[in-house]
């Protein structure tokens, strides 16, 4: 996805926000905006927004010499994530369709994202939040039509890459992914390289217990998504010979929406430009299989 005019006021917001996070020094955070506002007029406009976006937060860290600005952040969400994960796991079990509900609770932990200017309501708390997200998420249909390509695809593999987003949301993810190794299918999970807004590393990973039900390898990048440009050789290896790809997010959606493979995106739609891209709504729970020529 290329970016759009009204991507550069967001990454002013994001560049401020995670100037916040790292210090509550004003003279800091200006530097931090005039060095992004000298960024932004040198942008082409095919770029695409995880690009940018990584530029942006590595001026954060340059600036106020802070590694990981969302570092309390992850924490509390994948503490937060795993005090719900017996009870959404009791759900799938119970359920007339355990794939669907697992996609479904994988999907709504998408909500816990501090890049996008909508994911999180500063006026209600993480757990109201999740808990909002979860009840819709479960309650609204997942488009028939792309969870039966979904299901198709699915018995005609044997091994799965999951791109992760998020610190908390893997919890969510980590249900699903018990789900499709339940159904005999192998699964690699991929974080990324180094800290990137409250984006899942492979710290997160350990953390939450991924390894227990998955190969954890990272993308060697510090990318808000994947950039596959910016990725190691041997992720890139790993992803062009991947029979199915399940890419979890807004910033995976971005950075790979122009690249063919056998890729299914998950997440909630969180920005107006995304929303027309994708054509549904804000706060919608998107399933969408990639289209372009190439995939297996």
């Amino acid at each position: 996805m290329r970016i759009y005019l009204d991507c550069f006021p967001c990454f002013m917001r994001q560049a401020l926000e995670a100037a916040r996070m790292a210090t509550d020094d004003p003279r800091v955070q200006r530097e931090v905006l005039d060095r992004t506002a000298e960024l932004l007029p040198t942008i082409p406009m095919d770029a695409i927004p995880v690009d940018i976006g990584q530029l942006v937060h590595r001026i954060v860290r340059e600036v106020t010499g802070v590694p990981d600005p969302y570092e309390g952040v992850k924490q509390g969400s994948n503490d937060r994530a795993l005090s719900l994960y017996p009870t959404l796991k009791a759900q799938v079990e119970r359920s007339d369709d355990p794939l669907l509900a697992a996609l479904k609770i994988a999907g709504a932990g998408n909500i816990m994202d501090f890049g996008p200017n909508l994911a999180l309501d500063p006026d209600r708390s993480i757990d109201r939040v999740m808990n909002d997200s979860l009840t819709q998420a479960l309650n609204e249909p997942l488009d028939h039509a792309q969870y039966r390509a979904f299901q198709g695809k699915l018995a005609d593999i044997e091994k799965i890459i999951y791109l992760g987003d998020n610190a908390g949301e893997i919890v969510f993810d980590k249900i699903l992914i018990e789900e499709l190794v339940r159904r005999g299918k192998g699964v690699t999970f991929v974080v990324r390289g180094s800290p990137i807004i409250n984006d899942a590393t492979m710290d997160d990973a350990r953390y939450v217990g991924m390894e227990e039900v998955a190969t954890v390898i990272t993308n060697g990048s510090d990318a808000v998504g994947t950039s596959l440009s910016d990725c190691s050789p041997e992720f890139r290896a790993v992803f062009q010979s991947a029979e199915m790809i399940v890419s979890k997010g807004q910033g995976n959606f971005e950075g790979l929406s122009d690249i063919p493979g056998p890729i299914f995106f998950l997440f909630k739609v969180k920005c107006p430009v995304v929303a027309r891209e994708v054509g549904a709504r804000i706060g919608t729970l998107v399933l969408k299989g990639q289209t372009l020529e190439g995939g297996r």
